[in-house]
């Protein structure tokens, strides 16, 4: 007899006029190990190209807890995301997460949030150089405080 599959993961409603952080709890996941998470990824597989859609508005790790930012979403749905861990030893786990949308507000699109000039979200926990401009890779990718 193989291994149970677990649930899918379900985080707390929202409102499509909330713009809220997620944070995602590894732990178990990675119990009696010594890795870690190294990078998170997200996409909603939900989306219906509505300006209204519930969006990704940034992923980062924080404090080394994978968060994902979240804004708008269509009143009285189910949205589902796919959310993807890997790990410094290359481990990964990929599952669908569902996330609520109440109905006790209108549709609203997200809260802008800042970005690079090629549109590259800037997550909270982004390194800012003394003159202000954010410290990237050669991606592209913001440096984070993680």
């Amino acid at each position: 007899m193989g291994p149970t599959p677990s649930p899918q993961l379900t985080l707390q409603p929202k409102s499509s006029a909330d713009n809220l952080d997620y944070g995602l709890c590894p732990q178990q996941w990675l119990a009696g190990t010594t890795d870690y998470v190294a990078h998170v990824a997200a996409s909603v597989l939900t989306a219906t190209g509505d300006q209204a859609d519930l969006t990704i508005s940034w992923v980062s790790l924080v404090s080394g807890t994978p968060v994902l930012f979240l804004g708008g979403g269509q009143p009285g749905t189910v949205q589902t995301l796919q959310v993807s861990l890997t790990t410094q030893q290359g481990r990964v786990w990929s599952a669908p997460v569902s996330l609520a949308i109440t109905n006790t507000l209108s549709a609203s699109g997200p809260l802008a949030v800042p970005a690079l000039a090629d549109g590259t979200p800037v997550p909270p926990n982004a390194i800012r150089l003394p003159d202000g401009s954010i410290l990237t890779d050669n991606s592209g990718q913001p440096y984070l405080y993680a």
